[in-house]
């Protein structure tokens, strides 16, 4: 019997990371797309990356706390750090829409796409695939 709930366990496993993954390579294209945009490099693969901020986090947050059983302590506060430093960008985004300028945020959306490759890894690890 305890055999047969390790066996679920490890096949819910596997899809809560690919779930959670995907999440996060949505939100690291989105920010790569926004920094071709910042450079003008329209011909950036993930220019047409949709969504903002906002909905990302709220995607990646929902996410992560559905399928958190699945998670380390360790890869909980990465996804955690992550969605609180995605803070100052969904803030930028807000005052964008509202007309105000925000200067350059090349190297903000940069550091999210790195912060998000981050937690990608840190799930691969995890998984002991990376």
């Amino acid at each position: 019997m305890k055999g047969k709930r390790i066996d679920l366990y490890y096949q819910s496993k596997l899809p809560a990371f690919k779930e959670l993954s995907i999440a996060l390579a949505n939100y690291k294209n989105y920010c790569l797309g926004k920094t071709a945009f910042y450079e003008g490099n329209e011909f950036s693969p993930f220019m047409e990356a949709q969504g903002g901020t906002l909905e990302h986090r709220g995607l990646i947050a929902q996410t992560a706390s559905i399928n958190s059983m699945y998670f380390s302590l360790k890869s909980r506060l990465a996804v955690e750090e992550l969605l609180n430093q995605m803070s100052g960008l969904c803030n930028a985004e807000l005052y964008i829409a509202q007309g105000q300028d925000v200067g350059n945020l090349k190297d903000d959306y940069f550091e999210m796409s790195q912060a998000a490759e981050r937690c990608i890894d840190g799930l691969y690890k995890e998984l002991k695939l990376g």
